[in-house]
């Protein structure tokens, strides 16, 4: 096992050189280099369609790289006040710290219960890049630490089982100040301290482009560049067919094995032959091939993958299967584990030649249980305990043959090193039960997570008879006097029970000699046996850079292809032993999603999959789609694939077509024409549409209540361009659906819908304006995969006027609908007409309370304080009736009268909440507004929200309260009453009491604050006075103030 311990060494010290030059160059920006956005415009050129060679090639994407990596860092700028800041507890020179270049540090984290209450998982990742500051910022300006303006550190090391023991490597020096807690070297920068106000803020993970990065500096002495050389010009040989050689020696590339499989699968014609030219490709040893399949929306991608990765598996070829994202690889693995599934023998025995590894969080792989027996790291932890030398299979199997053998040898052992009671036979059933559970549980992990080139399947076979025997043995036929120096006696005598031991014997002892395994192995050993030793191995595109080190890969299979980097495909494309790639993939897709615009414009974001294809090669369209009615499919077949694509009989009988609801509008398809909506900015510069949003949120509350009445099992897809859109549905439509029923809703953007479908689609549009401006809306790409996701029904809200008043994909979209019948206004369904009414006053209403911090209405006499949470939830319920009863409790409650009852009570809380009866509460309180030299009394209202939200949102409240000086909330209690009256009071801002003779002398002055504080009040009217100044007050708290009780409060 030396290899691997070298293997080991040399891994760890990876870590910390690969994609150094590129961690140089981040380390080398100001801040002001960071947060310009046009720092390397002009600098990065664009990466041409062919190369003249494998160097031109690789440069070509490497100042791309460095400015997407750029605007990675400038983009979490913008979110800094969000982003996980921990705090560092040590921090000292590590082993390897060599000034002025490698700068490196041990860190200690602080724990914390936020960590400890997501059982361990790491804080820090290895290529992290963080911030390392004074204190946890809010703003970029708190991005300082000592005397710098800007230190960055990459994380280059986690502690495995220790996450919070980390090891950075610094931009600069970390110098501490001198004092008793630090000590100090010679060297500058080399320093130790306890007990820090020194904090680490992720900004972002460096990992995938470190990887891109050595994959675009290939060692140039033992890299495989056979398929990089193959794709850096036009050449038609790459994929042109059958091998010529191969043909001229009449070569039988598949056999009729293979083809007799194929028909077992039921594929369409397309989808045969596109595996069976992959199969050619696959047995073909003349050449080096790149094959393309061509994948559009709903023709069966995902089946193909899997049946020709079966062939593979059964032709024993070693198969790597990647993918740009972790959904992609978990989906094609899945579909490829179900598959096996249905074919395996006993104890999921083959199950061990595939393999899924990655990030374990990031794949979430805890809510995919059905891909745990061949998840890497499960299966190291199954494996492991397999493989301990005390009580791994090996050392059961040799107890079980000393049991059987010879128990009263063995009981005699025991007994001398116990000092117990137990009597043989007592003995003999504990032994012999706990081994046979034992080597049950362990025979039974070896078949399952073994590869099959180190457990044959004669041996996994004997170790299930085994099993099996062991279950029919008796402690009493183990304890038979005489039988073990009788164990090799012939089986003449009759006797099933000795016969059926001494099977069991002769299987055990065969199985111990069979397995030429160690009997330890170390987790670290047992991951790159399983790596070593599958055929097929699934992992993203960027996680394949691990196996770069493992035992040569045969063929490589991209799913997903056309939104994949091509500097990214460089990663698994240099694999050791690699010979031919398999693309699949449609390029009339999403692309890969690239942040900066400047290294967009350099086609960085352009796939391998989309240049070769502009290059004129060769690729295998599947023709026939299986998911779309053909009402909803022939637009996109139109517009993006000129007819290519055929409707699969099962979508074109008459059973396929669904009414979900009764009214013309909600057809197969639809464009459903939202006139007045109100296109605006959400957060992030992103557009919304509150009118769009109250529009779907009805639909889906039509469709659930069609549920509910029928049973009928409905899933909806909302998909929009935006996400400020995607938020704002997503709040409105809230937890409400997310029950384990016959209903379900998935609201995603257009990017985290492709792959999906559901049975009904709406598409909120969002773009509501006069001059036709449709932003990133008129990404065709984009519109293809929007379009092509629903099953059943497709509903389209937009604004006819604004989606038809420039050039785009949507014009023709709309006059298509029109043509077809399919446009509807939104009016015509009368309830959707009073949703849009309904939403349509309310935004008119809240556009007059914006920017208003305080109101009051007509003859009251408290300011009102509105919230931005207020203002902002009730742009989520965005309803005028609701928004009415409201702005009608407030008014009452301002007026005095209503505050009367309300406070009547005593509470400890200073938050109240009042219920109406649809559901919702608004949660309000008397709070204390600073104006000039006066503190007021105003009431704050803080939020309108389902009742069921009520116990979070004040839990957060209360936390916001509990900043307040105990003055401050003495006045906020502070009740004073006159009648039924309620009336606001103030005290002078350099007061810290509230006693009685405060109060008597801001009394008299109390209405006229009304005229005092600065307000946009909503009726223009004068404000009514409804008392006399002259009349004595009667001063209250919660709790009446008794004159026998001259105490003031503090």
């Amino acid at each position: 096992m030396e290899h691997l311990w070298v293997a080991k060494e040399t891994k760890k010290k990876e870590k910390i050189i690969k994609g150094r030059d590129l961690v140089d160059v981040v380390f080398s920006w100001s801040l002001r280099d960071v947060l310009n956005s046009n720092l390397y415009r002009g600098q990065v050129g664009k990466i041409p369609n062919t190369f003249t060679s494998t160097k031109e090639y690789f440069e070509s994407f490497v100042k791309p790289i460095i400015e997407e990596t750029h605007a990675d860092l400038l983009s979490s700028m913008g979110t800094i006040r969000r982003a996980q800041a921990f705090k560092f507890w040590e921090i000292k020179p590590g082993k390897d710290f060599k000034p002025p270049r490698d700068l490196y540090y041990e860190v200690t984290l602080q724990m914390t219960n936020e960590y400890m209450t997501k059982g361990g998982q790491n804080l820090l990742e290895v290529n992290d890049l963080i911030a390392v500051t004074d204190k946890r910022p809010i703003r970029i300006d708190d991005l300082r630490f000592s005397h710098e303006p800007y230190l960055l550190a990459l994380v280059c090391g986690v502690n495995e089982n220790n996450p919070h023991l980390i090891t950075i490597l610094a931009s600069k020096p970390i110098i501490f100040d001198d004092d008793d807690d630090i000590k100090t070297s010679s060297k500058r920068g080399k320093g130790e301290r306890k007990s820090l106000s020194f904090f680490g803020v992720n900004l972002i993970n460096m990992m995938t482009n470190i990887r891109i990065w050595t994959a675009l500096h290939p060692n140039p002495e033992g890299g495989n560049l056979k398929l990089i050389s193959r794709v850096l010009q036009s050449n038609n040989e790459v994929d042109g067919g059958s091998c010529v050689s191969c043909k001229e020696n009449s070569e039988s590339v598949v056999s009729d094995y293979s083809a007799r499989m194929l028909r077992s699968f039921k594929l369409n014609s397309s989808q045969e032959d596109a595996i069976l030219r992959c199969l050619e490709a696959k047995s073909c040893n003349h050449s080096n091939n790149i094959k393309l399949i061509w994948g559009p929306p709903g023709t069966g991608k995902t089946k193909t993958t899997s049946v020709l990765l079966l062939n593979f598996l059964k032709m024993r070829c070693r198969t790597l299967t990647c993918a740009p994202t972790n959904i992609a690889v978990l989906e094609v693995c899945s579909r490829l584990v179900k598959l096996v599934s249905e074919s395996l023998r006993f104890d999921g025995y083959g199950l061990g030649d595939i393999v899924l590894f990655g990030n374990k969080e990031r794949m979430k792989i805890d809510d995919r249980e059905d891909l745990f027996d061949v998840f890497l790291e499960y299966r190291v932890d199954e494996l492991y305990r397999c493989f301990m030398a005390l009580t791994g299979w090996r050392a059961n199997v040799n107890r079980m043959i000393c049991l059987l053998s010879d128990p009263k040898h063995e009981f005699r052992q025991f007994k001398s090193v116990n000092t117990t009671l137990l009597s043989f036979k007592d003995f003999v059933e504990e032994r012999l039960s706990r081994l046979r559970y034992d080597l049950h549980h362990q025979f039974t992990t070896l078949c399952l997570h073994l590869p099959t080139s180190l457990l044959s399947f004669r041996v996994a076979e004997k170790m299930n008879q085994t099993n099996n025997l062991l279950r029919n043995i008796a402690a009493s036929d183990v304890m038979r006097d005489g039988y073990g120096r009788m164990k090799y006696k012939l089986k003449d005598t009759g006797d099933e029970n000795d016969s059926r031991t001494q099977d069991c014997l002769e299987m055990l002892t065969s199985i111990s000699m069979s397995i030429k395994l160690p009997d330890f192995i170390s987790k670290f050993e047992l991951q790159k046996l399983c790596l070593d030793n599958a055929y097929l191995l699934f992992c993203t595109a960027s996680s394949s850079a691990r196996l770069h080190m493992s035992s040569p890969i045969q063929l490589l299979v991209i799913d997903e292809a056309a939104q994949l980097k091509e500097c990214e495909s460089a990663i698994p494309l240099q694999l050791r032993g690699l010979q031919h790639a398999i693309l699949i993939g449609d390029e009339k897709q999403l692309p890969a999603m690239i942040k900066s615009n400047i290294a967009s414009e350099a086609d960085l974001g352009r796939s391998l999959f989309e240049r070769l294809v502009l290059l004129g090669h060769n690729k295998q369209l599947l023709n026939m789609q299986y998911r779309m009615h053909p009402s909803i499919s022939i637009f996109p077949n139109r517009e993006f694939y000129d007819m290519k694509i055929l409707d699969a009989p099962s979508v074109r009988l008459r059973s396929y077509e669904k009414k979900f609801l009764p009214e013309k509008m909600y057809g197969p398809y639809s464009f459903i024409n939202i006139a007045y909506g109100r296109e605006q900015f959400g957060e992030g510069y992103s557009s919304k549409n509150l009118v769009e949003v109250s529009v779907v949120a009805e639909i889906v509350s039509k469709l659930y209540s069609v549920s509910r009445k029928t049973g009928r099992t409905i899933s909806v897809g909302v998909i929009s361009p935006y996400k400020a859109q995607v938020f704002a549905i997503q709040e409105r439509i809230g937890e409400k659906y997310n029950t384990e029923g016959t209903f379900t809703v998935s609201v995603r953007s257009v990017d985290g819908f492709q792959g999906g479908e559901e049975d009904i689609i709406i598409i909120s549009t969002v773009r509501s304006n006069g001059n036709g401006a449709i932003g990133f809306l008129s990404n065709q790409q984009r519109t293809n995969v929007a379009l092509t996701r629903a099953r059943y029904c497709l509903w389209i809200l937009g604004n006819e006027a604004t989606l038809t008043n420039n050039r785009s994909v949507w014009r023709q979209l709309v006059d298509d609908a029109k043509a077809r019948n399919c446009f509807h206004n939104a009016e015509e369904d009368e309830s959707l007409a009073q949703c849009i009414e309904r939403s349509t006053t309310a935004l008119d209403d809240l556009n007059k309370l914006q920017n208003k911090k305080l109101i009051s209405f007509e003859n009251s006499i408290w300011k009102v304080w509105l919230s931005y949470e207020f203002l902002k939830s009730l742009e989520t319920i965005v309803d005028s009736e609701i928004n009415k009863r409201v702005m009608s409790f407030l008014e009452k409650l301002s007026n005095g009268k209503e505050l009367h009852q309300e406070v009547e009570f005593e509470s400890e809380n200073l938050l109240r909440q009042h219920e109406f009866d649809d559901g919702l509460s608004l949660i309000w309180a008397i709070d204390i507004f600073k104006n000039n030299n006066q503190h007021v009394q105003v009431l704050k209202i803080w939020q309108v929200l389902p009742s069921t939200d009520v116990s979070r949102v004040t839990e957060h409240l209360e936390k916001h309260y509990r900043r307040y000086t105990k003055g401050k909330i003495s006045r906020c209690r502070y009740i004073c009453s006159q009648g039924d009256l309620v009336v606001p009071m103030q005290w002078p801002v350099d007061s810290n009491s509230c006693s009685k003779k405060d109060i008597v002398s801001d009394v008299s002055r109390s209405f006229a604050l009304l005229s005092v504080v600065e307000e946009e009040t909503v009726s223009p009217k004068p404000i009514k006075k409804q008392v006399k100044l002259k009349k004595l007050w009667k001063i209250r708290r919660k709790v009446q103030l008794s004159t026998s009780n001259p105490k003031d409060p503090k």
